[in-house]
C-alpha cells in the first residue's frame, strides 16, 4: 500500500540514503536544439532532474534562476515550479527525468510513504558528475530504453536510472573557476554597489577580462548590457523609495546613484513611460488587490497595487512586469488556495484599501474587513467593463477608465477585422486539457472577448449556460468536425506528458482541424483571467498570431 503523504510527526530516517528508498522513474524527455527554445514555467508533482549534456541552459526554479553548463545536473522538488531556456548561440542538449521517492516507516513496514523533502534532491541543488561518468551516453541510453516500446524497456531504463542516481549522489561537488563565475561575481558586486560610479573598465578588471569580452559575456548571460542592468537596478531602487518613503525626488536620485535629478527623471520616464512625479502620486494610496484579476483592473486605471498575488508561474506576466513595483507579494498558489497567508501578509503590511471579489468565505470576509476598508466587485457579474467603471468611480479615476476603454475598443476593431479575414464564417471550439481529460471550455473572458467583442462563431453552445467546462473525448471532438480548435494545455508535468503521447495517435492526427493545420494553442495566462489588462493581452495574442 502507498500512503500519499509523509507526515512530519512520523519517525522517518532523516538521512534518506538511496538504499533505504523506493524509487520510481515516472517519465523522461530529451531536447536538443541549435537555436533558442524554452520550456515555460510549469508545476511538477514529482522530483525532477535537469541534466545538461551539451551547450548551456538557464533553469528557473520558482523565483530564482541558475545558469547550467554542459555536464551540469540540478534537482527540483515536488509541488514547485520550473522552467528551462537554452542559453547562448549554440543552443543546448537537455534531458529531463521525473521520478518519485517512497520510504517504509519503522512502525508501518507494509506501507510506502511518499517522500517530498530530502536533502539529497533539494530544489536548485547541483549534483556532482564524476569524471568517469559519461553523462551524455547514459542519458541517451536511458531515453532510448524508455521510449523503445519493448516489453522490458521501462524496467531496463529504470535500472539504468538507478545506476545514474547512485553515481550522482556519490560524487563530490566539482570546484569551478571560470569566466562565467567571474561574471557572476561582478553581477553580485553590481547588486550591492549600484549606487556607486561603476564603469565597464572597472568591472571587466574585476573579472580579469578585456572590456569588450566582458560586455559580450555579460549580455549573453543576462540578456542586457552592463549599463542597462545598472540602470534597471537604480530605477527599481528608486521606485522602492518612492513607494516606501517621503523622500524628495532630488534625494532619491542622489541615493540611487544619479547626481543630476533632471537626468534621472529622463531615465525614469524612458524606462517607465511616466514621470517620477506621476509615479509617486500613484503610490500615495496603499491599495491591495486581493485577487489576481483585480491587479488587471487597477493597472488599467494607471494604479500599481501596493499588494497583489504574485508568482512566477501562477501570475507569470504580473510577476515579470510588475514584481519589482509591487512591494507586498501575496500568495498566488493555484489561485486563492492559501487565503490565510494572504490575510496574514495584509495584517502585517496594513494597506489603506483592499479591493476584492465578493465570493469569499464568511470567516475570510470577516478577517479581511478587520484589516482595512474593503471594496467588493461582484464576481457573478462577468462584465469586466462594468466592473472597471464601478471600481473607477469608487477610486475617483473615471477619466482613466474612459480613456482605457476607448483604446481597448479601437484595438478590438483592428483584431476583429483580422479575424474575419482569417476565419470568415468558420467556427471555433475551445478545448482545455488537464491531466488526462479534455473538456469543451468557455471562460468569462472567452465569452466576452472571443465570442462577444470579436464575434467569432462558436462551434458549441452549452445547454447548461454560457460558461461551461464539459468533458469530451477525442472521438467526440472528431465527430464535431469543427473548423478551428483553440487548445489550452495545462502547464504541469502529468498533462504535458499525456499531451506528448496524444499527438502521436492516429485519432488525434485525423481530426479535421488538426489535419488542416487549424489548431491554435492558447496559454492559460491571459485566457483564464477576466480583467481589462488580461483581455487586452488576449487581443495582442490574436493580433500577433493572425497578423
Amino acid at each position: 500500500m502507498i500512503s500519499p503523504n509523509l507526515y512530519p510527526n512520523q519517525e522517518v530516517d532523516s538521512t534518506y540514503l538511496l538504499d533505504r528508498l523506493t524509487i520510481k522513474l515516472r517519465d523522461m524527455e530529451k531536447m536538443k536544439s541549435t537555436s533558442d527554445w524554452n520550456i515555460p514555467q510549469q508545476h511538477t508533482s514529482s522530483y525532477v532532474l535537469v541534466l545538461v549534456t551539451g551547450g548551456e541552459a538557464l533553469l528557473t526554479l520558482d523565483r530564482g534562476s541558475i545558469h547550467i553548463h554542459a555536464q551540469g545536473v540540478y534537482s527540483c522538488v515536488p509541488e514547485s515550479t520550473f522552467g528551462l531556456t537554452s542559453f547562448g548561440d549554440e543552443g543546448a542538449e537537455v534531458t529531463i527525468m521525473r521520478f518519485d521517492l517512497y520510504q517504509e516507516l519503522h512502525d508501518d513496514p507494509d506501507t510506502l510513504h511518499v517522500v517530498k523533502d530530502t536533502p539529497m534532491f533539494r530544489s536548485g541543488k547541483e549534483l556532482a558528475v564524476a569524471p568517469t561518468v559519461q553523462l551524455s551516453f547514459m542519458c541517451e541510453e536511458i531515453h532510448n530504453l524508455w521510449h523503445s516500446g519493448r516489453a522490458m524497456g521501462h524496467f531496463q531504463a529504470h535500472v539504468q536510472f538507478l545506476q545514474l542516481l547512485a553515481s550522482l549522489t556519490e560524487a563530490s561537488p566539482p570546484l569551478k573557476e571560470d569566466s562565467q563565475m567571474m561574471i557572476q561575481r561582478t553581477k553580485d558586486y553590481i547588486d550591492e554597489h549600484s549606487n556607486e560610479n561603476l564603469t565597464v573598465e572597472y568591472l571587466a578588471g574585476m573579472a580579469g577580462l578585456s572590456p569588450k569580452y566582458y560586455v559580450d559575456l555579460f549580455k549573453r548571460r543576462y540578456g542586457m548590457s552592463t549599463t542597462d542592468y545598472i540602470s534597471s537596478l537604480r530605477i527599481n531602487r528608486a521606485k522602492q523609495l518612492m513607494a516606501g518613503t517621503e523622500m524628495r525626488l532630488r534625494d532619491i536620485a542622489h541615493q540611487v546613484g544619479y547626481q543630476d535629478e533632471f537626468y534621472f527623471s529622463r531615465k525614469f520616464k524612458k524606462a517607465m513611460g511616466i514621470s517620477p512625479s506621476v509615479y509617486m502620486n500613484s503610490r500615495r494610496r496603499k491599495i491591495a488587490a486581493y485577487h489576481i484579476a483585480i491587479t488587471g483592473h487597477l493597472l488599467a486605471l494607471n494604479m500599481i497595487p501596493y499588494a497583489a498575488p504574485l508568482h512566477p508561474k501562477w501570475t507569470s506576466y504580473y510577476y515579470r512586469m510588475y514584481g519589482k513595483d509591487i512591494p507586498v507579494h501575496l500568495s498566488a498558489y493555484r489561485i486563492d488556495m492559501e487565503w490565510q497567508s494572504k490575510i496574514q501578509a495584509l495584517q502585517e503590511h496594513q494597506p489603506d484599501l483592499i479591493i476584492s471579489y465578493d465570493h469569499l468565505r464568511p470567516e475570510e470576509k470577516a478577517q479581511l474587513e478587520g484589516i482595512a476598508p474593503v471594496h467588493y466587485l461582484t464576481v457573478s457579474d462577468h462584465n469586466w467593463r462594468s466592473q472597471l467603471q464601478i471600481l473607477a468611480e469608487h477610486l475617483g479615476t473615471q477619466q482613466d477608465a474612459k480613456s482605457w476603454l476607448e483604446t481597448y475598443d479601437h484595438k478590438v476593431d483592428q483584431v476583429k477585422t483580422m479575424m474575419q479575414q482569417k476565419l470568415g464564417n468558420e467556427k471555433v471550439v475551445v478545448v482545455r486539457l488537464l491531466k488526462h481529460q479534455f473538456t469543451r471550455y468557455c471562460s468569462p473572458s472567452m465569452l466576452e472577448v472571443l465570442y462577444g467583442d470579436l464575434a467569432v462563431k462558436p462551434a458549441h453552445v452549452s445547454e447548461e449556460g454560457e460558461i461551461y467546462n464539459e468533458p469530451i473525448t477525442l472521438e467526440q471532438l472528431d465527430e464535431m468536425q469543427t473548423d478551428w480548435i483553440f487548445l489550452m494545455v495545462c502547464q504541469e508535468s502529468e498533462t504535458l506528458s499525456f499531451w506528448e503521447d496524444v499527438q502521436k495517435t492516429s485519432l488525434w492526427q485525423n481530426i479535421k482541424s488538426v489535419q488542416n493545420n487549424r489548431l491554435f494553442i492558447i496559454p492559460a495566462d491571459p485566457w483564464l483571467e477576466n480583467s481589462p489588462l488580461a483581455n487586452e493581452r488576449i487581443l495582442d495574442d490574436l493580433m500577433d498570431r493572425y497578423r
